[in-house]
């Protein structure tokens, strides 16, 4: 477009191989002196870099991190990017080339994973009016019909020129869209102000108006590029996956293999060269496409394009035609291209499939020449020190934690995944480094974006050690007073050998403790610490006196917690069950060591006990608490507080889950218990059907306590009590169907009987009255 003498603004879609012609027109046409282009200025000083002899697509990754935020983003470009043409065809012109937008670290930028994303901007009030009066489906289908069709260039620059004017006045600007198109203004300015040629300045086209009235003013300098000691920018290698809309990316075209065959080969050869390329790739995966199919599929594109008024197929006329010739059955959800985003998993095989082969699966490589952060040389030694080095294909590997070597190799295993390098995948292993597992499993596997992730991660630390660490730390620095994520943290901080940020997360998890609203979340917490303190010989933190005094003070605030907790109708909670375990357990091993004051625990399970506010289940399992820790004078006391809280708790809505608790605490004095057996025995006889029924699904929650062993010796106690053969006891734990059926049927059963009853059916001997 043109306003100011010497001034040629060209707005562009992103990836849009229309627009990339339009700018390589422009450029020849017009022999610029500055070409100006939308794109991080911090990169300017390093054009050369980005122009070195690299396979496309490839991006610009930047990062930044202050106190505030951290922040990474993209810059991709492909063959067809009018930004990347226009950086190439600019510098073999001898043209003065500038990226001319604020660094993507930029607040401007902020929650923008990608620099070129229009995601906001494809639902507009215009777009929707077009598609409706050109019975299309979606912006992308809109842009094919409008732009990507065969056309002289000039029109072609004339009929966007329009377009985008009409875009930028129906659509408001935001003020990152003011900040930015601020200092690209500058830009164009001071180019303007030099007197010296012809400029151009390829942007998106919603900015283009905008930039489009600059004038040049006498002495108006090139702004200062924002900078800040933390941010960082790399080159990666990129792929056609990740450029494409169906896989997450949002901005530009999807499908990138069908516009790089638009690019390479124009509008009119590209789509018989991809409907090839779509029948190859089903035919691979075992699809039975006939030279009929083919035939079909191609007529009605064909047809499809002439009804639409396409001199040249464009990819909806191709994807529809496919769709109609190969599928067979009917679709459960809509034509995935007429809308945006990740493929649905409910979309149909074969129609993924050709999705697949328009995505491509094309990946970048950097120029050997390019400079690389020190993070990939330092992971490439660590790969070879420990043979991890992925291969040809996807292979095992197995690690012995108590050997030293092996350790190491589980250390940078896990900081891999810590920074979600792909190609590194834990198959078994401990989720906690104290569970007395000693082995892990991992797959090592070749993957397509490993140089680039390892890029990316770059931003967290110079090493595979600092990195790994630096992600957690920003994970700590978010986790606010979560107790459950904290205690996660620690675990991560143990698997990467991270001994200082493990101190700084027990020193948070020390200052949550003693204001910790929720009993689940301290009672894990305190779990976990109890099993370093009991077990980490991997860190050193077995009997740390520190860990020690972080154990005690949640300890003392989880009795509190577990005091205050009322609620005489609540259902078993599997986390307060967890918590008063972890309460007990941390008395019992670690009581004497850390001068835990053990009488004032007892105390707390005593009046939980007898508290009848308290949720049945957290009387339960104070009650197992009680016996566990030999808290009564004898076994025969034991037994007898048990059986008189069992008859207290005989009631269908709370018997269950005061069960619950105590097979959860006690499940092993339980067992040895054949009075306590016998009374529950007793208890549920009396229970009337109705009430048995209320009563089933927290007694299934709590006999689930039990293993098949300990299960199989109570009921060898029943049959001993009602003087059956306990050999038979085993065949009692086997039920041929589901006992939610069971129980369904039991009270259908019941039902009937109600109904007969109410109507006199039933004779004398089935109960009720004749």
């Amino acid at each position: 477009m043109q306003g100011t003498p010497g001034l040629h603004v060209v707005g562009v879609r992103h990836h849009s191989p229309a627009c990339a012609r339009v700018v390589a027109h422009t450029l020849r046409k017009v022999k610029p002196r500055h070409v100006l282009i939308e794109g991080p200025a911090d990169m300017n000083a390093r054009l050369d870099e980005l122009l070195l002899p690299h396979e496309l697509p490839l991006a610009v990754f930047s990062s930044y991190r202050d106190e505030e935020r951290t922040h990474a983003s993209w810059t991709p470009f492909c063959a067809y990017s009018p930004e990347w043409v226009a950086l190439t065809e600019g510098k073999a012109a001898g043209a003065q080339v500038r990226f001319m937008d604020l660094p993507a670290w930029d607040k401007s930028f902020h929650g923008v994973r990608n620099r070129y994303s229009d995601g906001e901007r494809r639902t507009t009030r215009l777009i929707e009016t077009l598609c409706r009066k050109l019975g299309l489906e979606g912006m992308d289908a809109l842009w094919d019909h409008l732009f990507e069709q065969p056309c002289e260039l000039d029109t072609l620059a004339e009929r966007l020129r329009v377009y985008f004017d009409s875009f930028r006045a129906e659509e408001e600007a935001t003020g990152s869209d003011h900040r930015r198109e601020a200092f690209m203004l500058a830009h164009v300015e001071a180019a303007l102000a030099l007197g010296d040629g012809p400029v151009v300045v390829v942007c998106g086209g919603f900015h283009a108006p905008v930039l489009a009235r600059a004038t040049g003013k006498p002495g108006s300098p090139f702004p200062e590029t924002p900078s800040h000691p933390s941010a960082r920018s790399y080159l990666v290698p990129y792929s056609f996956r990740r450029l494409d809309s169906f896989t997450g990316y949002e901005s530009g075209m999807p499908s990138p293999a069908f516009y790089q065959a638009v690019w390479e080969l124009g509008p009119e050869k590209a789509p018989e060269h991809m409907l090839r390329a779509a029948v190859t790739r089903l035919r691979g995966r075992g699809q039975h496409i006939s030279s009929a199919d083919l035939i079909a599929a191609s007529v009605m594109a064909e047809g499809l394009g002439r009804l639409r008024a396409h001199t040249a197929l464009a990819r909806s006329d191709l994807l529809d035609g496919m769709a109609a010739a190969l599928v067979k059955d009917a679709l459960d959800v809509a034509l995935p291209w007429t809308t945006r985003g990740v493929l649905s998993p409910d979309t149909d095989p074969l129609l993924a499939e050709v999705l697949r082969a328009f995505s491509g699966d094309r990946t970048g490589r950097l120029s050997d020449s390019t400079p690389r952060p020190p993070l990939l040389a330092d992971v490439e030694r660590v790969l070879s020190a420990h043979d991890l080095r992925p291969r040809g294909r996807a292979r095992k590997v197995g690690v012995e934690l108590r050997e030293p070597a092996h350790l190491e190799r589980s250390r940078a295993l896990h900081r891999l995944r810590v920074l979600g390098i792909p190609g590194f995948t834990r198959d078994a292993g401990p989720t906690f480094p104290t569970e007395p597992v000693l082995q892990e499993s991992w797959t090592v596997a070749p993957s397509e974006d490993f140089i680039s992730w390892v890029i990316e991660a770059s931003g967290w630390g110079p090493s595979l050690e600092v990195a790994a660490t630096g992600r957690l730390e920003e994970a700590l620095s978010t986790a606010g007073p979560d107790l459950g994520r904290l205690a996660l943290l620690l675990a991560e901080s143990l698997f990467i050998g991270a001994k200082g940020l493990a101190q700084r997360v027990l020193e948070s998890v020390a200052a949550q403790a003693l204001h910790e609203p929720d009993l689940t979340r301290l009672g894990l917490a305190l779990e976990r610490l109890l099993s370093v303190w009991r077990y980490d010989v991997l860190l050193g933190a077995q009997g740390s006196a520190d860990v020690g005094t972080v154990i005690a003070a949640a300890f003392d605030r989880g009795l509190w917690l577990l005091e205050q907790l009322d609620g005489p109708a609540l259902p078993a909670d599997e986390g307060h069950l967890r918590a008063v375990a972890a309460l007990r357990d941390t008395l019992r091993f670690a009581g004497r060591a850390l001068s835990l004051d053990e009488t004032h625990a007892a105390a707390v399970f005593e009046r939980r006990l007898a508290d009848l506010r308290a949720p049945p289940a957290v009387r339960g399992a104070a009650l197992g608490a009680l016996w566990s820790l030999s808290r009564f004078s004898d076994e025969a006391s034991a037994e007898a507080a048990a059986i008189r809280a069992t008859r207290a708790a005989a009631r269908p809505s709370i018997l269950g889950d005061f069960l619950a608790g105590l097979f959860r605490l006690a499940r092993e004095q339980v067992v040895r218990a054949s009075p306590v057996t016998a009374v529950l025995d007793e208890v549920l006889r009396q229970l009337p059907q109705e009430d048995f029924l209320v009563a089933v699904p927290a007694l299934r929650l709590a006999f689930g306590f039990f293993p098949p062993r300990e299960k199989e010796d109570i009921a060898r106690s029943i049959l001993t009590l009602h003087g059956k053969d306990p050999a038979g006891a085993r065949t009692l734990l086997r039920l041929e169907v589901d006992p939610a059926l069971v129980a369904a049927g039991t009270a259908l059963d019941e039902e009937v009987e109600q109904v007969l009853a109410r109507y006199g059916l039933l004779r004398p001997h089935e109960g009720g009255t004749p």
